[in-house]
């Protein structure tokens, strides 16, 4: 078993490290390489730390990304032979993942529990802040955030917070630079309704898999309805002109249908005299 002292200074030497870095430390870690600066069993018991594991995993995904620049292309190798042999060594990088989500999970589990004792306004901001993508405070991570507004224990709150901040999306979002013009203001309401749009779907299908874990058969979403309703927020008089011509249309339709079946009926008598 590693030493507690030990594992808390590679703790904080690997915290030190650049991004670029870093992966490169945990990819070497993962296929077998030995770093001169710690015991083995050292800087395993660190990467998998609840301080430094979010990060860990982050790099593991980065680094399956970047499969091919760890597995250059040899000379005389075919295309081919290069992925033949990019594959176990990706596949040896994601089996070292499943720890690391575990205990990431676990943190996310209990953040989400922090997260639910907030009151409103500091529910309001701490979520403002995840969807404008801010800073997330020490010690939590992006990743961990993400993952506890998404847990079944916040994730019905945090999706009526997004229904307020697409009706009312000065509300939420920063003061606006000096002199900002109109265009520049209507893109970004725009950026931010985007933003919170792609939050929403996250957090339904988190309700519906709290839905679905008590027994209950989760509501397909209106889409049509949804896409009605955002369009007449924003563009009322557009709407408007629609369902006028969609409401002509179904009229002039019905007409030409009263108009066959009149036509049916008569050629049918004529055939009876």
């Amino acid at each position: 078993m590693a030493d507690a002292q030990q594992v808390a200074a590679e703790i904080k030497r690997l915290s030190e490290m650049s991004p670029e870095a870093f992966v490169d430390t945990v990819v070497q870690y993962v296929t077998g390489g030995t770093d001169k600066r710690a015991p083995r069993e050292t800087q395993g018991a660190a990467l998998h730390d609840p301080r430094l594991a979010p990060r860990t995993l982050q790099a593991l995904r980065t680094a399956v990304q970047r499969a091919k620049s760890y597995n250059p292309l040899r000379e005389g190798e075919t295309r081919k032979q290069q992925q033949a042999r990019i594959a176990p060594w990706r596949e040896t990088i994601k089996a070292a993942m499943p720890p690391l989500e575990d205990v990431v999970d676990d943190l996310a589990h209990e953040h989400a529990k922090g997260l639910a004792t907030l009151d409103d306004d500091a529910f309001a901001d701490r979520w403002t802040g995840f969807v404008l993508d801010e800073p997330v405070p020490a010690p939590t991570s992006p990743h961990v955030e993400a993952l506890a507004f998404r847990s079944p224990r916040v994730a019905r709150r945090a999706a009526n917070l997004c229904r307020l901040m697409l009706e009312e999306p000065a509300r939420f979002m920063p003061e606006p630079p000096a002199g900002e013009s109109g265009n520049a203001r209507d893109r970004r309401i725009e950026n931010f309704r985007r933003r919170v749009e792609s939050e929403a779907a996250f957090l339904r299908y988190a309700a519906q898999y709290a839905e679905a874990r008590q027994g209950r058969m989760p509501a397909e979403p209106n889409v049509r309805l949804q896409a009605l309703k955002v369009l007449g927020e924003r563009h009322p008089e557009e709407l408007m002109e629609l369902l006028r011509q969609e409401k002509g249309g179904a009229l002039e339709k019905a007409a030409e249908e009263r108009r066959a079946r009149r036509a049916v009926k008569r050629a049918a008598r004529q055939r009876a005299q």
